[in-house]
């Protein structure tokens, strides 16, 4: 019995695009499942993101190459090309991009840790709170009044929200590459980043709850408010106190890599179920799930090839090893931060191509479209770069500041995504939304460099 079990099993495996009859006994009808055609299309969306990539080269984000890759390809649809619409319209596409968003937001509350938080000082949290605040006024009860009046004020308010984001890993790669990361404005831009970040997602939270159908008023507000913030403190108090248990018992049965990874995936998929059955969106959980796991959960697990090769080193002078023993350091703080990002190297770009596709590209034919975008754009950087202005230091601090929390990168593809998938945002909005991304992200590092030399003429 089985061996015909073992085999029927392996025939299934070598030829999955077969039929499989109802189980039900009630119907001879057969479903087919072509998996051979999701894989490619899998394979289109992969290769299409990477080749997106090469935009890398002359100083652009890999983000804003993999959405126009997408776009490119929403653009072959549009001209005639069949198989762009089955990938656009593939639940099993729209599942990886879905969970390529949750590690993607995984991923930046692992990056996003709580010590880092609350050491970035009050300085810091006031220009979050202007960077959020103004752009979210500007986008909701300005600009949207009057170039969508038409459209409902969950679609108001969405627009809004997608301009709060800041995209600190874009910002982060240009401090980095300027030698200026110790420097008080870069540690200020970085430390009201995090804040950003999870000052938006409680505006992501509020907005998706509200398009649910609720009415909107002052009370509903205040209540998924006070929702959204106890649920990410509640996540946080909670799993600093039962992740270290579960991550002993797991180290019980294997203390592998393989054991590592998937303990930290399963936390960021409990989380997001979790705040699902909140109300919130489950990217909203795994952030959460991110802000709450520490390096100390996993130190017993085994360790990375490069850790062990370095510990095995002898060394003769101390600053040698000195030197070595950082290293170490580094790789076992950031090694789940890694191990994430590699799977998301496969995952996320996936999300980045999927957003594209969504876009219809006849709508970017429509030359109005970019004039709402380049409007929306300008509001949208005044917001951050007034918020600046409450930075210490000099003008020129200040304005660095400000200008590095402007591209909204992949933070603002995400709040858009949300509002597509929910139904709030019209072609057009979201048409919109995806440009304002695109025009702040392209705007944003060169103008960082260039006021980056003036602020600091002899780091740079």
């Amino acid at each position: 019995m089985f061996k015909k079990s073992l085999v029927i099993s392996l025939f299934f495996v070598a030829f999955p695009s077969v039929a499989f009859a109802s189980s039900s006994g009630e119907s001879s009808e057969h479903h087919i499942i072509h998996f051979g055609i999701v894989f490619a299309m899998l394979a289109i969306v992969l290769m299409a993101g990477k080749v997106g990539n090469v935009i890398e080269r002359i100083g652009i984000p890999a983000v804003l190459g993999e959405l126009l890759a997408g776009i490119v390809l929403a653009a072959l649809g549009y001209f005639g090309l069949n198989i762009v619409g089955e990938i656009q319209a593939s639940s099993f596409i729209a599942f990886v991009a879905s969970f390529g968003a949750l590690l993607l937001l995984f991923s930046i509350g692992l990056e996003s840790k709580l010590n880092e938080i609350t050491k970035v000082g009050f300085n810091a949290l006031i220009v979050a709170l202007i960077g959020v605040a103004l752009p979210f006024i500007a986008g909701a009860f300005l600009l949207a009044p009057i170039f969508y009046a038409h459209e409902s004020t969950n679609a108001h308010l969405f627009l809004g929200a997608s301009l709060v984001a800041t995209s600190v890993g874009i910002t982060a790669s240009v401090f980095k590459s300027m030698n200026i990361l110790k420097t008080r404005a870069a540690q200020t831009v970085l430390g009201a980043a995090v804040i950003d970040d999870v000052l938006g997602l409680v505006v992501l939270a509020i907005v998706s709850a509200l398009a649910s159908g609720s009415e909107v008023s002052s009370g509903l507000i205040i209540g998924l408010l006070v929702k959204s913030i106890a649920f990410l403190a509640g996540s946080v108090i909670l799993g600093s106190v039962f992740a270290k248990p579960i991550s002993k018992m797991f180290r019980k049965i294997h203390t592998g890599l393989g054991m590592k990874v998937a303990l930290a995936i399963s936390f960021a998929l409990v989380f997001g179920y979790l705040a699902e059955l909140f109300g919130l969106e489950p990217i909203i959980g795994a952030f959460a799930a991110g802000l709450l796991l520490e390096e100390v959960h996993f130190r017993d697990f085994d360790e990375s090839e490069v850790v062990k090769d370095l510990k095995s080193l002898e060394f003769k002078a101390p600053k040698d090893r000195e030197k070595t023993l950082r290293i170490i350091n580094k790789h076992q703080e950031s090694h789940v931060e890694d191990l994430i990002n590699n799977i998301g190297l496969i995952f996320i770009p996936v999300f980045f191509v999927y957003t594209g596709l969504q876009i219809d590209f006849g709508s970017l034919l429509n030359p109005s479209l970019y004039v709402t975008a380049v409007i929306i754009s300008i509001f949208a950087v005044i917001g951050k770069v007034v918020a600046g202005i409450a930075a210490k230091g000099s003008w020129n601090e200040k304005l660095l500041v400000g200008m590095s929390m402007v591209p909204r990168g992949e933070v603002g593809l995400l709040f858009a995504a949300v509002g597509k998938s929910l139904g709030v945002l019209s072609t057009e909005m979201f048409s919109v939304i995806i440009l304002v991304v695109i025009i702040t992200t392209f705007l944003a590092p060169p103008l960082i460099k260039k006021i980056a030399q003036r602020t600091y003429p002899e780091k740079v």
